[in-house]
């Protein structure tokens, strides 16, 4: 019931946390559904407080706004100057029917992800069991964007593509339900929103959602305040947010941005007890939030009457105020002025043109981790070593990605790395770079990573080929590959070698799984790539595209072989592999 209770209040906040003219009623969404648009705006009374934290003047002229290409004709522009990735291979991709001939893998990616559901398990009505033959798409249509103009129409689908591709944006209407197609002018506002927004703060989601609701539809949830209701945290745009002008569209759909902010760092930060705190926000019985400040007598932190609502609003609000109205909030609040700065620019501030082209924060400690080394000593990468091993080994046979090994190795040695330099860096924020709760750095000590990884290469191919020794009798050159690969599964029954339970990062982190076992899958799956050859992944972005499309589990072979070609240099490769370091 906990767990439920907990995918209960993130559906309410999703849906409640939007931008509006009223208060809406968040008890309603647990019966949420679309219900008739109606038009009846309501304006909040006079205060001496603006609803809205910066004016659309000062969106206009905000300061470091990037150019990105909006029209068709200049996002085809950009696709065709852009060289193709060292992963490129000539080949044929099969979508629903679509044959993609020699296509980007990133463009065939990204097309996959607008014609199919987000949520596996959800069905969108609207969505064709065959694309081509519902569009009528010829077999000469083999390039993505020839194939999203058939779909989507030549005056929205290459801003689709470009979003999907660039920022992980999902717009389309087959991903997700009460969803309509976006016209040319929304879809462009969406792109120039995204001008104003760091580029170090995207993409803030995978495969996100941001749709255009339903036409003519708002949520039930809203009842009588539908009408006013522009955008959501989901984030959903209503009819609401059309009939805005232009600039307040971006504004608005930055201010839901901004709420994901809060949800894609290290922690809620809205509900944090520092954010809590400066408003001096209380939580009641009824879980309903009240702001306890006395205006009069302490005076009031808030840059809008909409941020007055909640602390999520007032956080939003917030956000969008040091971006487009950063003296304001100086002056309502230094010290949110201060944490926004810190945990969620990283200390780029947007007051001038040059400030916001300035190092962040984080920079300029990575700068100095890259330049000088980490100064760990011996001992104290032995306990990272230590710390980190159960991870190593379960990207490999755990089915977790490598980036919770690397996860591991940078909260370990942030945490030795900060000690030794408090007194060089005294703003150095716990927070801003890492979080003791959820256990996670985003400083990279690549170095350390480096040299961890290759102790532990050659460890692992040994343990495993020692384990194996026990299983060895049940191996004979007549099974199939498949026979033969299903005795590696019963590596599900040894136990991970020297395991550090006493380690917090293993006990406590949202990215150590509990298992102490290898899994039996992820064994099985091992031996059928070394039995059938593997191709490395740095090499092949086009292998990683295909498994994405085609999502099998199992690979499937029944030819019989009396030499499998598993040997220590063969595995040694394969985990070598399996463990790089991936970057950007």
């Amino acid at each position: 019931m906990k767990f439920i209770a907990s995918v209960l209040t993130i559906l309410v906040f999703t849906t409640s946390a939007c931008t509006h003219l009223s208060k809406v009623n968040p008890e309603k969404a647990f019966v949420d559904h679309p219900v008739p648009y109606s038009q009846s705006h309501r304006h909040p009374a006079n205060n001496n407080l603006p609803w809205w934290a910066a004016s659309e003047k000062q969106v206009q002229n905000a300061y470091c706004r990037r150019k990105l290409p909006t029209t068709s004709a200049a996002i085809a522009a950009y696709y065709k100057n852009l060289p193709l990735g060292p992963g490129f291979e000539e080949g044929t991709y099969t979508i629903s029917g679509i044959e993609l001939r020699n296509e980007r893998p990133e463009l065939v990616l990204a097309l996959s992800r607008l014609l199919f559901p987000a949520d596996p398990e959800e069905k969108i009505k609207e969505a064709p069991a065959n694309f081509q033959q519902t569009f009528k798409i010829s077999p000469s249509c083999d390039k993505a964007f020839c194939v999203a103009q058939k779909i989507f129409g030549p005056e929205v689908d290459p801003q689709m593509l470009y979003l999907m591709d660039q920022f992980d944006i999902n717009t389309s209407p087959y991903a997700f339900i009460n969803a309509s197609p976006f016209t040319a002018a929304e879809i462009a506002d969406v792109i120039r929103t995204l001008e104003l927004v760091h580029p170090n703060q995207l993409p803030f989601g995978s495969n996100k959602k941001l749709i255009r609701f339903k036409r003519g539809y708002t949520r039930a949830s809203y009842g009588d305040d539908g009408g006013n209701v522009v955008a959501n945290a989901a984030i959903e745009l209503f009819d609401a947010w059309t009939e805005q002008s232009s600039i307040m569209r971006q504004y608005t759909l930055y201010h839901e941005i901004a709420h994901n902010h809060s949800d894609n760092q290290f922690s809620d930060y809205d509900r944090s007890a520092s954010w809590l705190a400066i408003s001096g926000w209380k939580e009641n019985k009824d879980g309903q939030f009240e702001s306890l400040r006395k205006k009069a007598k302490q005076g009031h932190p808030f840059v809008s009457r909409y941020g007055e609502t909640n602390p999520f609003e007032d956080f939003a609000e917030s956000l969008t105020a040091y971006r487009f109205n950063p003296s304001w909030l100086k002056q309502k609040s230094q010290d949110k002025y201060n944490l926004i700065k810190l945990l969620v620019h990283d200390g780029l501030e947007y007051t001038s043109n040059r400030d916001c082209q300035q190092a962040p924060v984080s920079k300029t400690y990575q700068k100095s981790i890259d330049q000088n080394g980490d100064r760990l000593t011996p001992a104290e990468k032995d306990y990272i070593l230590k710390s980190c091993r159960k991870p190593f080994y379960e990207s490999v046979l755990g089915h977790m990605p490598t980036s919770f090994f690397d996860a591991c190795v940078n909260f370990e040695a942030t945490l030795l790395w900060q000690k030794q330099n408090q007194q060089q860096y005294p703003d150095l924020v716990q927070q801003s770079l890492f979080d003791p709760a959820l256990r996670v750095s985003i400083l990279k000590f690549k170095k350390t990573r480096q040299e961890i990884a290759e102790k532990l290469q050659p460890e692992m191919t040994d343990w495993l080929l020692k384990s194996m020794e026990a299983y060895s009798y049940q191996m004979n050159s007549s099974q199939s590959n498949a026979e033969y690969c299903d005795v590696w599964a019963k590596m599900e029954h040894r136990i991970y070698p020297e395991l550090y339970l006493e380690n917090k990062w293993t006990r406590k982190s949202p990215f150590s799984s509990r298992q102490l076992s290898p899994s039996a899958g992820a064994a099985r799956g091992l031996c059928l790539d070394l039995v059938q050859g593997f191709v490395p992944t740095a090499k092949s972005a086009r292998s990683t595209v295909t498994n994405w499309l085609r999502k099998s589990t199992y690979l499937s072979d029944d030819t019989k072989v009396s030499e499998r070609g598993i040997t220590r240099e063969s595995l040694m490769t394969y985990i070598k592999d399996r463990t790089r370091l991936y970057e950007k």
